[in-house]
């Protein structure tokens, strides 16, 4: 195979007269019927039924929501409804004809209009399981017959999707996501996003982990019109369509993302409309031609039609399955009522309008062709209409009245206390395709911190294939700081690859890959950067393991540098820890030593919780001694860096050797001050640092943070309340100004704290 280098030695400087043809998307070219697909054997006449059944399920459900509103659900009478209400009626030919298409294993992402995706999921999924799975998925069943399990695991599929939809313990999330969460993850279905364009970089990390492991499943991310506006969804079909993926010089596995976009254009986003208002362009799919030379296989599909979406669906799939994805499907289609049940409609569109789209109702047209070929008769059709509103009705009833989840638990699921102690065996042995890199000791055992990072990753990757890495520049160029030098030669570039500089992608990619997976370790060049992707890793890494009621796990490492004292200035050097320490569901640590930075890395890659490992470039050249082989530190565990008596100096990151130095200076003038390295801000280990305040009875906390909103605060905060009887006097802060990092070397030494700061707080708690 030949090298990269070999391939960037091809380049030349070609600067000849073109014209670059950016091709044809064909539109609303399906003119199939019904029955034409039956006699072509692509669908059933029992397919056909399902399929109606799969849209009136929807249909009556949303339905319900509208009435709950009014008190108007008579099953439900007496129920207090407060959930959210962004209703897709119109749309259900979408969610049942993509789903229909793909494989009852295969994977999708949702939106916050997302029920509609969710039942069709789960019901194509359903219908695709064996016995033994239909038994696994309702273990109290009494039936046996395939037909009777299935309807059985189809009622309960309903009740648990209300019930989650009402907030209570019976629902898929147990009540923790509701509606606008939605997910279930024994059907494939990767969960609903309230964050407009949230789920698209999630599902494109599903794809990669399909990519990675083999397994034949596509992705099918359903997302609005208004999402292919966001940042992080353009960020997402650049990504998907990269070279690399598909290209053998880069790859031992030459094949394309197995993701389909599924764009439900429904022409507004809240109020405002794509067409001729907020973009400029005729259609969405046109945007593929800016990410893909193949635009993507984009097409524009009648999303009104049932066949039309099964059609174009199957055709995206398979395309995904020989290998040749991404592709982009956008879905011309209409929702009936606003944005919310609150928002009334006649402000911005007209009843001539809705009149218009709701005389090409998909459920009315598909019921019309099952009757025209003699799928379905009048009565039969009657009677699964009533059996659809009875299903709901008593499910609903079922589920108002159900049990709500225990005040006692509301904290519950935050966190897992799971960890990869031990690899299966199908993972246990990873391929290594060239020299492992050699990390050099001194004659004492020292490593340089960022040598010891790199061994840690080495031995991660070495110990388990799921381990990958991706970040800006991390591959043959080893990354801004040199970490990651020489383990694509090592490992490959299926494993560790280059990036587009697309931060929220980065980190939005690893928990779609995390969920169906993999155990990415994702490299932040700086923390700054980390603000660019603060919604994928403070609303989706964070918050999926508690929104859905455990039902998934996140394990991630985002690794996060920190530039402060290197005269970078005020946009690639701040300390930010603080600001992901406020964010519950997100471990964060910061080693300071080798030996702790390669213990807790190592520690991070196996824990199940996603994980903010935090490094400063101050101190990768700094040297330690460092255990060999299996070395691991406990996440959540301070240590006491310096017994002391007489004043505990609590800390973290590099100002610990401040700490460390202002002891010193201290001892010289007779006081004993204990330095305590807290090592993880979550979890803290609070009894360490209380142990200590209460033998010394005074406590100075320092960090590299400015000082407004700075995790000092919370220690300080937390030593006042549970330890003020021990306390001779008030606990200090020492850290940053409360400004913006200058980079004037004069003004940034002033900026930053130091030592002499840490012994002067010292001396006036003395």
């Amino acid at each position: 195979m030949p090298t990269r280098n070999n391939y960037l030695s091809t380049l030349k400087p070609d600067f000849k007269p073109k014209t670059y043809n950016l091709g044809k998307i064909p539109a609303y070219q399906y003119k199939g019927t019904l029955k034409e697909e039956l006699k072509a054997g692509s669908l059933t006449a029992a397919k056909a039924i399902d399929v109606l059944e799969d849209m009136l399920t929807i249909r009556e459900f949303e339905e319900m929501i509208v009435k709950l509103r009014t008190g108007a659900y008579e099953s439900c009478k007496g129920y207090e409804y407060r959930g959210p209400t962004h209703v897709s009626i119109g749309q259900e030919a979408t969610a049942v004809g993509c789903c229909a298409a793909m494989n009852y294993d295969d994977f999708i992402t949702s939106t916050h209009r997302g029920h509609g995706d969710s039942l069709a999921k789960g019901c194509v999924a359903i219908r695709g399981m064996s016995e033994v799975e239909l038994k696994a998925r309702i273990p109290e069943t009494k039936a046996s017959k395939k037909k009777e399990l299935m309807e059985e695991a189809l009622e309960g599929h309903v009740y648990r999707a209300i019930a989650e939809l009402f907030g209570k313990e019976d629902g898929y999330c147990k009540g923790r996501g509701g509606g606008m969460h939605i997910a279930d993850f024994k059907a494939g279905h990767l969960g609903a996003n309230a964050i407009v364009g949230g789920g698209v970089p999630i599902a494109t990390g599903s794809a990669m982990s399909s990519r990675y492991f083999k397994t034949g499943k596509v992705t099918c991310c359903f997302a609005g019109d208004g999402a292919y506006a966001n940042g992080v969804v353009l960020e997402a079909l650049n990504w998907a369509a990269m070279g690399q993926f598909t290209d053998p010089t880069y790859t031992h596995n030459p094949y394309g993302l197995p993701i389909v976009y599924a764009v439900i254009n429904n022409h507004y986003g809240f109020t405002g409309r794509i067409d001729g208002e907020v973009a400029g362009v005729s259609c969405v799919a046109r945007r593929a031609a800016g990410f893909s030379d193949t635009n993507m296989h984009a097409e524009v599909v009648n999303g009104m039609d049932i066949m039309a979406c099964m059609s174009a669906m199957r055709r995206a799939v398979e395309i995904c399955r020989k290998g040749e994805g991404p592709v982009l499907l956008e879905f011309d289609t209409y929702r009936n009522y606003g944005h919310s049940l609150g928002d009334p409609r006649n402000e911005y569109r007209t009843k001539d309008e809705e009149a218009e789209w709701k005389s090409v109702d998909p459920i009315a047209q598909f019921e019309k062709q099952l009757l025209d070929c003699g799928c379905i008769t009048p009565k039969k059709l009657a009677d699964l209409k009533a059996k659809v509103a009875d299903r709901n009705a008593r499910m609903a009833a079922k589920a108002a009245w159900s049990k709500d989840p225990d005040p006692a638990d509301v904290i519950k699921y935050m966190y897992t206390d799971t960890r990869v102690d031990t690899v299966p065996e199908a993972f246990a042995t990873p391929k290594v395709v060239g020299e492992i890199p050699v990390i050099k000791r001194t004659e004492d055992g020292q490593l340089t911190y960022k040598d010891a990072i790199k061994e840690a990753l080495i031995e991660e990757m070495l110990r388990d294939s799921r381990v990958v890495q991706w970040g800006e520049d991390i591959a043959e160029y080893g990354g801004a700081f040199k970490v990651t030098k020489g383990l694509t030669s090592a490992f490959g570039r299926d494993r560790v690859f280059n990036s587009p500089i697309s931060e929220a992608c980065i980190c939005g990619t690893a928990v779609g890959a995390s969920m169906t997976g993999l155990r990415p370790v994702v490299e932040l060049m700086y923390m700054d950067f980390g603000l660019m992707a603060s919604d994928q890793i403070s609303n989706q890494a964070a918050k999926w393991h508690y929104m859905s009621g455990a039902s998934i796990e996140v394990p991630l490492v985002y690794r996060a540098s920190v530039g402060g004292g290197k005269g970078y200035g005020g946009q690639h050097s701040q300390t930010l820890e603080s600001m992901f320490a406020h964010i519950p569901g997100l471990y964060v640590v910061y080693p300071a030593t080798p030996a702790d930075a390669k213990g807790m890395l190592k520690s991070a890659i196996r824990d199940n919780n996603p994980i903010m490992f935090v490094e400063s470039q101050i101190m990768y050249n700094m040297k330690g001694v460092v255990p060999e082989g299996e070395h691991l530190v406990p996440l959540g565990k301070a240590d006491i860096k310096r017994e002391g008596s007489q004043v505990s100096i609590v800390t973290w990151g590099p100002m610990l050797f401040d700490a460390l130095r202002a002891a010193d200076m201290l001892a010289k003038e007779g006081v004993s001050a204990e330095v305590v390295d807290i090592r993880s801000l979550v979890p803290l280990d609070m009894e360490t640092i209380l142990a200590s305040v209460r033998k010394t009875g005074r406590c100075v906390v320092t960090s590299h943070c400015v000082g407004i909103g700075s995790f000092t605060g919370e220690i300080a905060s937390r030593i006042m309340a549970e330890a003020f009887d021990s306390l001779d006097a008030p606990v200090l802060r020492v850290g940053a100004k409360d400004g913006i990092a200058p980079q004037a070397y004069s003004l940034e030494d002033a900026f930053l704290p130091h030592d002499r700061d840490i012994v002067a707080a010292v001396k006036q708690l003395l």
